[in-house]
């Protein structure tokens, strides 16, 4: 690689994580935790595709690009960069795009063709920040509440506190719970099922069976997401809403565990539970594989 075309290489990987920052920087800041987490997925499988690419060696340099490609991804990362400058509110659905612009922008500027299945695979990972939202809206919410508080008032009763599920309520002896949207972890589970789909990328299934696999880790991730959200909501049953100053004081609060800081550890706990059942699941299927080859 000569010296001109490793500045072009460390020049993109720098734009990549000036963006990745500046964005995961803003919904920080904007206290939206379940957006920022699910950014961060989007930008972290995006960056190691275009990292094993450029390791390749297969990116072109700018002036081997063709017109079209080259104009095409310079126009969606300025539009990236625009979109930067006055993203104050970060409700604005554009805010939303930023990762599939700029990871498509990134490789088309790099020489990916159009039809190259590394650029679909980008548009997907790009595609899942906005499928969140999408995901918030359509799911119910009464069914899920009804669901959650169920489940959250077995858990309460394992562990000795009294308490039954009376539709979307949790009654206690000394309090009522009310599980809310908020409550009935459709973050939790949307950030499950993107972490399903960035590993079907990063690290695919056999094309046999693969289907059946897909089914099975879905349901594991239905059945894991209720029981960890259904844990985060009976925590809630022993917190206070003013824990005081400091910060381990803070994590008696209420608001910590609802849609605080505590919630999306729970997010990160249901990415964690996906991953090492899918590991498990590919390892035995190599080794299925390894045991039956001649």
């Amino acid at each position: 690689m000569t010296g001109g075309a490793r500045g072009e290489r460390w020049a993109r990987l720098a734009l990549l994580a000036g963006l990745a920052a500046s964005q995961l920087t803003l919904a920080a800041r904007g206290g939206v935790g379940d957006f920022t987490v699910m950014a961060a997925l989007s930008w972290l499988a995006g960056a190691i595709l275009l990292l094993e690419r450029e390791e390749e060696g297969a990116a072109c340099a700018p002036g081997a690009v063709p017109a079209g490609r080259w104009w095409a991804g310079a126009l969606a990362l300025l539009w990236c960069l625009l979109v930067l400058s006055f993203a104050g509110r970060l409700h604005d659905p554009l805010f939303w795009l930023l990762p599939l612009l700029a990871l498509a922008g990134l490789a088309l500027i790099g020489g990916l063709g159009w039809r190259a299945p590394l650029l679909r695979q980008l548009v997907v990972l790009g595609l899942l920040l906005p499928a969140q939202g999408l995901f918030n809206v359509a799911v119910p919410v009464a069914p899920l509440a009804r669901v959650t508080a169920r489940v959250s008032a077995q858990l309460l009763w394992l562990v000795g506190q009294p308490a039954f599920a009376e539709g979307d309520r949790i009654v206690m002896l000394d309090q009522m719970l009310l599980v809310d949207g908020g409550c009935t972890g459709r973050s939790i589970l949307a950030f499950g099922l993107a972490t399903l789909v960035a590993l079907l990328i990063l690290l695919p299934l056999p094309r046999r069976g693969r289907g059946a696999a897909i089914a099975a880790l879905t349901a594991v991730i239905l059945a894991g997401v209720f029981l960890l959200n259904g844990v985060r909501i009976a925590l809630l049953a022993f917190t206070v809403r003013d824990p005081g100053p400091g910060a381990l004081a803070a994590l008696r609060g209420f608001e910590f565990w609802h849609s605080g800081p505590g919630a999306q550890l729970f997010s990160l706990a249901a990415s964690a539970l996906v991953c090492g059942v899918y590991v498990l699941l590919l390892e035995w299927w190599l080794r299925r594989s390894g045991q039956g080859a001649p």
